[in-house]
C-alpha cells in the first residue's frame, strides 16, 4: 500500500448542496443554473452538522488500485481527520452530486454496478439508503441530479441511462452510440451541464485508454430535457483543443457566466500527447455555435508567477465575475520530462484564470499530483485539493484578500496515552481508532493538538534521505538547540 492519504473531494452540504471536489458542500441543490426545484423538498436537518463531505483515498503503487471512504465533517476549520466515520466507496469514484440531504456515488469502474443513494442525518451521520442496480457492463463514471425526479447517468456503452433520483429506478435511456467517430465503437461522456431545459453533453472520441483518437476537436450534444431527443450537435475543430476531461465524478468544464455565455473547458489528452492541446471555447448567449472570436489554447499561455507553460487543465470551478478556478500540469516539474506520473510528479499548481483579461495567475498553494485535483468552494472561499510532498489536505484561496491558507492539515501525528487508556481496550482485537477513541471522545478524555510548525513523516528511503540531508546541512527545521 502506498501510505499516504490522498483526498479526493469534499462537497459541501448545507441543507446539502454540491460544491465539489475532493471537496463537496451541500446547501439546499446547488445546480449549474436554476432548475425545476425538486418536489418534494427532501428534509433539512437542523443545524450545519456534516456540511462538507470529504472523500480520502489509500492509494496502491500502480495508481489503478485502492480503498476510498466517503465521510461528513462540520466545516472547514483546521483538523485532523480520520476515517472512524467514513464509509467505504468506490475507489476513484468520487461522488456524483447533493440532492437535499442525500447524496449519490458511482459503482466502481469495472468491479460493481451498484449506484448508491446516501442520507445525511441530523447529527451529521451518513446512511446509506437505497441501491440501484445499473445494466451489466454499463459502466458508469459521470451523473447529475437534474430535478427530484431526473437525473442522468454515463455509461461505456454509448447510452445515458435515466433514472429517479427519489425512488432509485431506472426510467429510460438515451442511445447516443451513433454518434461516435471513424474507429470509435461508442462516444465516452464527460460531466453533463444543465442550461434551463437543454443539457449538454461533451463526447470524447476516445479508445478504451479514454485517449483521443483522430484529429483534435470540440464534440457537444445539446439535449431538449423535456423529449430526451437530441437538438444540436456542436462540432468544431478550428480551435485545435480536444474535447476531454476528467474521467470521473462531477466536473464543471462547462459552466455559463452573468453574460449568459456558456464556456467549456477542453482537457486535452491529460498531457500524454502535446497534439491534443488544452483551452476554452465559448457559446454566445442564445447561439449554438462555438463563438470563433474567442479560442483560448492555454498551453502556450504565460502563467504569472510561473515560469512553465501548462499541458493540461485538469479541473476547474466557475466562481463568478469572470474568475475560474483551476489546477493545471506543469511538465517543467515531471521527474521524467517525455511523460507525466499522475501518482509520483507534484507537478500541478493552482490557477486563476481571467476569461475576459484572458490571463493566467499561480496562486500560493503548494504542488499537488494529478490524482488529487479538485476546485470547489466554501462560502466565499476557493478550496483546492492537494496531496502533497509535505502535506496533504485542503487549501483555501480568498479571491477579496488574494490571500491563501498557511499550510493544510496532515493526517498523521503521535498518540500520547495515560495509563488509563487500558480501561478502554477490551483486549487484543480491540482496534483503538474505533470503540476505544469513540468512547474516549465521549468521556471528554481525548485532546487534540493542531501543531502549525514543521512535520515530515519517515516512511519511506527517500524521506530518510531528504531528513538527512537537512541535518547534515545544518538548515534542519526541527532543532531547537
Amino acid at each position: 500500500m502506498y501510505n499516504k492519504m490522498k483526498t479526493m473531494n469534499v462537497f459541501r452540504m448545507a441543507g446539502l448542496a454540491v460544491l465539489a471536489a475532493m471537496t463537496l458542500t451541500w446547501t439546499g441543490c446547488k445546480e449549474d443554473t436554476p432548475t425545476p426545484k425538486p418536489t418534494p423538498d427532501p428534509p433539512t436537518p437542523g443545524g450545519a452538522k456534516g456540511d462538507v463531505a470529504v472523500v480520502s483515498m489509500l492509494t496502491n503503487p500502480d495508481g489503478q488500485s485502492g480503498t476510498a471512504w466517503l465521510q461528513l465533517v462540520d466545516g472547514i476549520a483546521p483538523r485532523t481527520i480520520d476515517n472512524s466515520k467514513a464509509r467505504q466507496i468506490g475507489f476513484g469514484m468520487p461522488p456524483m452530486d447533493v440532492l437535499g440531504n442525500y447524496i449519490f456515488t458511482i459503482p466502481q469502474y469495472g468491479q460493481s454496478n451498484i449506484f448508491i443513494k446516501w442520507e445525511r442525518t441530523a447529527d451529521g451521520a451518513l446512511n446509506k439508503v437505497a441501491e440501484l442496480t445499473l445494466p451489466a457492463n454499463s459502466v458508469s463514471m459521470h451523473g447529475r441530479i437534474y430535478s427530484a425526479e431526473k437525473g442522468f447517468l454515463s455509461t461505456v456503452v454509448g447510452k445515458l441511462l435515466i433514472f429517479n433520483p427519489t425512488t432509485m429506478k431506472l426510467t429510460g435511456e438515451i442511445d447516443l452510440s451513433s454518434y461516435a467517430d471513424k474507429g470509435v465503437s461508442v462516444p465516452q461522456f464527460g460531466s453533463l451541464f444543465f442550461d434551463g431545459e437543454t443539457m449538454y453533453v461533451p463526447l470524447w472520441q476516445v479508445n478504451a485508454m479514454r485517449m483521443p483518437i483522430g484529429d483534435p476537436g470540440i464534440d457537444l450534444l445539446l439535449i431538449d430535457l423535456k423529449t430526451n431527443k437530441v437538438i444540436k450537435r456542436i462540432k468544431d475543430s478550428a480551435s485545435g483543443l480536444s474535447s476531454l476531461g476528467y474521467p470521473y465524478g462531477v466536473q464543471k468544464n462547462v459552466f455559463k457566466d452573468e453574460q449568459g455565455d456558456v464556456y467549456y473547458v477542453a482537457s486535452g489528452a491529460f498531457s500524454t500527447d502535446p497534439k491534443y492541446k488544452t483551452g476554452i471555447v465559448r457559446i454566445k448567449k442564445g447561439a449554438t455555435e462555438i463563438d470563433p472570436t474567442y479560442n483560448w489554447v492555454l498551453n502556450d499561455q504565460a502563467i504569472e508567477g510561473e515560469t512553465g507553460k501548462m499541458r493540461w487543465l485538469a479541473c476547474v470551478y466557475y466562481a463568478g465575475n469572470g474568475k475560474l478556478y483551476g489546477m493545471a500540469d506543469i511538465p517543467n516539474y515531471w521527474a521524467d520530462k517525455s511523460k507525466p506520473n499522475w501518482l509520483r510528479d507534484r507537478s500541478v499548481i493552482s490557477v486563476e484564470i481571467d476569461l475576459r483579461a484572458k490571463t493566467v495567475k499561480k496562486l500560493p498553494i503548494p504542488h499537488s499530483c494529478a490524482y488529487s485535483t479538485h476546485v470547489s468552494t466554501y462560502n466565499d472561499l476557493i478550496v483546492f485539493s492537494v496531496w502533497g510532498d509535505k502535506e496533504t489536505g485542503f487549501y483555501t484561496y480568498d479571491p477579496k484578500t488574494g490571500k491563501a491558507s498557511d499550510g493544510a492539515v496532515i493526517n498523521g501525528g503521535f498518540m500520547v496515552c495515560e495509563p488509563g487508556i487500558f480501561d478502554y481496550i477490551a483486549g487484543d482485537d480491540t482496534v483503538l481508532e474505533q470503540d476505544p477513541f469513540r468512547k474516549l471522545c465521549s468521556d471528554r478524555e481525548l485532546v487534540g493538538y493542531y501543531h502549525k510548525g514543521f512535520w515530515q513523516c519517515m516512511d519511506t528511503q527517500r524521506e530518510k534521505n531528504k531528513l538527512e540531508e537537512l541535518w547534515e546541512s545544518g538548515n534542519a527545521p526541527w532543532k531547537r538547540w
